[in-house]
C-alpha cells in the first residue's frame, strides 16, 4: 500500500500544480434494503484517493498510447474556466464549482482542465460506459494488429455519448435526491447541521453533511458563509422534489 501510495500522492501534487481542482464535497451511499432507506457518509480515506488517482493514470497513459500510435479513440477534455481558483472551504468550493464548463469527449487529445491532465481518456469502466469499451476495443486491436476505427467510424459509435451522459448524471441527481428526500419524511422529526455555502438575495444555500444534500433556507441577517447551522425539517414535499428546514436556536 505504501509503495502504490507514494506514486499516487506524487501524481496528485504534480496534477494539483497543473491546476486540478479539488472539489472535495460530502458524499454518502444510499441504499434501499427491503424498502428502508439506508444513507452512509462516505469517509475520506486516503485509500479512495488513491484508487482515483491509479485510475486517472490509467487513463492518462491509454490516451498517451493512442496518441503516440495514431490510434482513434474518444478522449475526454474540459476547457478552463474564465477564473482559475485554489478553493478552501465549502462555500469556495461550490462557488467554483458554478465556473466549470462541461467536459466532452473530442477525437482528438486536449487537455481535461478539471483533471489538471494535459491528456486523457476515460479507460477504466468498460461495462458502464460505451466510450471506455470503445477505447479498449481499439487498443485490444491495435495490440492484436487488427484493423482499427478510424475517425469516421469512432464518431459514428460514440456520437451522443455527452448528451447521453448528462442525462444519465441527471437521472442519478434526481435518483438520489427522491431517496434523501423518502429518508427525511420517514424522519419528520430529524435535525442535523447545516453549512451556508451561498447568500442570495432571499434565501441562503446550505449543504447537509450527513446527507449531501444541497437546498435552500430562508435567510437571515447574521447568516455567514461557511457558518455552521443546526437545522430541522420543516415540510417534505416529494412531488416537487424538495425539503424545507429551519434554524434552529
Amino acid at each position: 500500500f505504501a509503495a502504490i501510495s507514494r506514486v499516487t500522492d506524487a501524481y496528485r501534487a504534480a496534477r494539483v500544480a497543473r491546476g486540478a481542482a479539488r472539489i472535495d464535497l460530502p458524499e454518502v451511499s444510499i441504499r434501499v434494503i427491503d424498502g428502508e432507506v439506508e444513507i452512509r457518509p462516505l469517509p475520506k480515506l486516503a485509500s479512495r484517493d488513491m484508487v482515483t488517482d491509479a485510475m486517472l493514470m490509467a487513463g492518462e497513459a491509454a490516451a498517451r498510447f493512442a496518441a503516440a500510435n495514431g490510434i482513434v479513440i474518444p478522449y475526454a477534455m474540459q476547457p478552463r474556466p474564465d477564473e482559475v481558483r485554489q478553493p478552501q472551504g465549502m462555500a469556495e468550493m461550490v462557488a467554483y464549482r458554478r465556473l466549470f464548463k462541461p467536459s466532452r469527449a473530442s477525437l482528438e487529445p486536449e487537455p481535461h482542465f478539471g483533471l489538471g491532465l494535459d491528456i486523457y481518456a476515460r479507460a477504466t469502466s468498460p461495462l458502464r460506459r460505451y466510450a471506455d469499451l470503445v477505447v479498449h476495443q481499439q487498443l485490444r486491436a491495435f495490440v492484436l494488429d487488427r484493423p482499427t476505427l478510424n475517425a469516421d467510424e469512432v464518431l459514428q459509435r460514440t456520437a451522443g455519448l455527452d448528451s447521453a451522459g448528462a442525462a444519465i448524471r441527471r437521472a442519478e441527481r434526481q435518483s438520489n435526491l427522491h431517496w434523501k428526500l423518502v429518508h427525511l419524511s420517514r424522519n419528520p422529526t430529524w435535525q442535523g447541521e447545516a453549512v451556508v455555502v451561498a447568500l442570495e438575495e432571499r434565501r441562503a444555500m446550505i449543504i447537509v453533511p450527513e446527507l449531501a444534500l444541497e437546498t435552500g433556507i430562508r435567510i437571515s441577517p447574521d447568516f455567514a458563509l461557511e457558518q455552521t447551522l443546526r437545522i430541522a425539517v420543516r415540510e417534505v414535499d416529494l412531488p416537487a422534489q424538495s425539503a424545507y428546514f429551519r434554524v434552529l436556536d
